[in-house]
């Protein structure tokens, strides 16, 4: 079996499909749309829940519910409204007009790519906020490329000392 090679197009394609989908949610939100079937597609399609595991450290997620390994905590981020996890407003339903990502580095080794990059957020109030962000895609056994660790945190900005 001939494993595939990942190659910078597909690192560059993988993040745009990642921003374009955060964009996706918050529009079937603000249009009132199924946003919990638009988001299960979303990590279906785009991380590796369904058929492996993936490791999950949303930018905002804190205390016990910080990592998450599970389909059921990842959508509880996106998308709030899970009583599981209380704290989860819904990161992605804001709604985010614009998205994406800036600084790119990654490293290719054979079917994953290791990624790390800054990712913008522009919601529709024009507030903008960017994101650091490590990524490793992989090329599953079906042939789609899939998420299997996504870290994220705001960045680092030391005190000013007196």
């Amino acid at each position: 079996m001939e494993i595939k090679q990942f190659n910078e197009e597909m690192v560059i394609d993988t993040l745009q499909r990642w921003c374009d989908n955060v964009v996706l949610i918050g529009k079937v939100h603000a249009e009132g749309g199924d946003v919990a079937a638009a988001a299960d597609k979303v990590l279906s399609d785009n991380y590796d829940y369904d058929h492996g595991k993936v490791l999950f450290k949303p930018t905002l997620a804190f205390g016990p519910q910080t990592f998450r390994p599970t389909k059921e905590g990842a959508l509880a981020y996106f998308i709030g409204e899970n009583s599981n996890f209380p704290y989860d407003k819904g990161f992605k339903l804001k709604p985010w007009v614009k998205v994406w990502f800036n600084k790119l580095d990654y490293i290719l080794h054979g079917d994953i790519a290791i990624v790390q990059c800054n990712v913008h957020f522009i919601g529709d109030d024009d507030s903008h906020i960017f994101v650091n962000k490590s990524f490793v895609f992989k090329i599953c056994d079906d042939g789609k490329i899939r998420i299997v660790l996504h870290q994220s945190s705001l960045p680092y900005s030391p005190n000013p000392t007196a």
